[in-house]
């Protein structure tokens, strides 16, 4: 200064109370975010990892009890014609990440010695994208038509037949029936590994990087750095050129030199 004071104050900014207590709560949250972030992710992971070995043991077992029927000996051709009595559609879109599928599920009355069955549903793909505007399969059969039945030899029926009442009364071979159960016994199997892989991989990389980041986070938010925090304050008042008087400007700080005299 001109009067030849000089101050050596050294000025230190510390956090208001409050300010502390909302950055610990905010630290907090963010903290408790991560820890349910982790939970759901592993949640997720072991969730696909139940699914798949579900799948692959369910899959293998329906395609191994398929690949076991006698399709020829469980089933007999009945001596006269089924008739079809009426022919039940829908249709449905699916959608599986790759675009829309739009189906054509299919059902049929038949009937046979005067008595009315339904068979088992049978589902076309009739178009890769939605089915608005598209035109709808056609059906296997049309009513009038006069087609073959099979009845069953042995009780109860292998679900892998799909009866679709209970007598169990087909108008699809059965033989056919069998290489639908061994396909879809190999889908189930190529599930399973997908959503085993796909949890393994949850559990085993994503888990793991949310745990990394939260660590990470954590440290950056850590403990406050020396001097921020509070602590005793003091108003330095700074003199003016002759000494007579405050120069107008007051610093809020910690006190750790003295005013001393030129």
């Amino acid at each position: 200064l001109g009067s030849g004071f000089l101050a050596q104050v050294c000025c230190q900014t510390s956090l208001h109370p409050q300010s502390l207590v909302t950055m610990r709560a905010a630290a907090i949250g963010l903290s408790l975010a991560y820890a349910c972030c982790l939970a759901i992710v592993t949640l997720i992971g072991f969730s696909a990892i139940t699914t798949g070995i579900v799948l692959l043991i369910e899959g293998d077992n329906y395609g191994d009890t398929a690949a076991d029927l006698n399709p020829q000996k469980d089933f007999s051709k009945l001596p006269e014609s089924c008739v079809i009595e009426d022919v039940i559609h829908s249709y449905r879109e699916e959608e599986d990440g790759y675009g829309h599928h739009c189906y054509d599920d299919y059902s049929y009355i038949f009937s046979y010695q005067g008595s009315r069955y339904r068979s088992r549903g049978n589902a076309a793909l009739r178009y890769d994208g939605v089915c608005s505007g598209s035109q709808r399969r056609s059906p296997v059969f049309v009513v009038g038509e006069e087609v073959s039945c099979w009845e069953p030899n042995v009780r109860p029926v292998a679900i892998q037949y799909n009866c679709g009442n209970d007598m169990c009364y087909k108008i699809f071979d059965p033989e056919n029936e069998v290489e639908i159960a061994k396909d879809t016994g190999d889908a189930m199997e190529a599930a399973g590994l997908s959503s085993l892989l796909s949890g393994i991989l949850c559990c085993c990389c994503c888990a793991p990087a949310v745990l990394f980041a939260g660590k990470k986070r954590g440290h950056a938010s850590g403990p406050p750095m020396p001097g921020m925090h509070g602590g005793p304050q003091a108003a330095v008042v700074l003199p003016d050129q002759h000494g007579k008087g405050p120069q107008g400007q007051v610093v809020q700080g910690r006190v750790i030199g003295q005013v001393q005299g030129a």
